[in-house]
């Protein structure tokens, strides 16, 4: 019995110092189908949100996919919110607003690439989590201030994505109640 009871506290301890990355438990999201952070993750600093899918940020410490220090432009792979120039598309001050929310200037935010880490506008590709692991791309759809948008190859997360959206647009939350 006592050896049951430390087997049971030593777990009980465990659980309690590990950090919640990764997983379901790390999602940020009551819903377990939703990924948290992964391990291979990196942190970022944002310097500034253009608009709903796209910031400015740097790294600290260079690695094999950023390799610079220099600040660069982040599109959120698998989404699409919409514009905000050259004319203002409803919802677009709504998008840019949550994501300021969710990732302050200054604030750290961490990334992880999918197959492709650039697109044809020189600007990088990562799914984003916040630091309490948040799910960035996952969290504006199922806001309704962002549409799923696949592009191949990286559509690692496009279901989840399509299902969010469907919910959203079902539920008239975000554009999907205002546009």
């Amino acid at each position: 019995m006592l050896a049951a009871l430390t087997i049971a506290a030593a777990v009980a301890i465990a659980v309690w110092l590990v950090p919640a990355v990764g997983g379901a438990g790390g999602s940020g999201s009551a819903d377990p189908a939703v990924p948290g952070r992964p391990a291979d993750a990196f942190a970022l600093t944002v310097e500034y949100v253009y608009d709903g899918d796209t910031i400015r940020a740097t790294i600290a410490s260079p690695n094999d996919v950023v390799t610079t220090r220099d600040p660069f432009r982040i599109r959120l792979i698998g989404i699409d919110t919409p514009e905000g120039t050259p004319t203002v598309e409803c919802g677009a001050d709504e998008a840019r607003a949550r994501l300021r929310e969710l990732l302050p200037e200054g604030s750290r935010v961490w990334a992880a690439a999918d197959r492709e880490s650039w697109d044809r506008y020189d600007r990088r590709l990562f799914y984003l989590w916040t630091d309490d692991s948040t799910f960035v791309n996952h969290a504006l759809v199922a806001a309704g201030h962002a549409e799923a948008m696949p592009v191949r190859p990286n559509v690692r997360h496009a279901e989840l994505f399509a299902d969010a959206e469907d919910e959203a647009r079902a539920s008239e939350i975000g554009r999907w109640g205002s546009c």
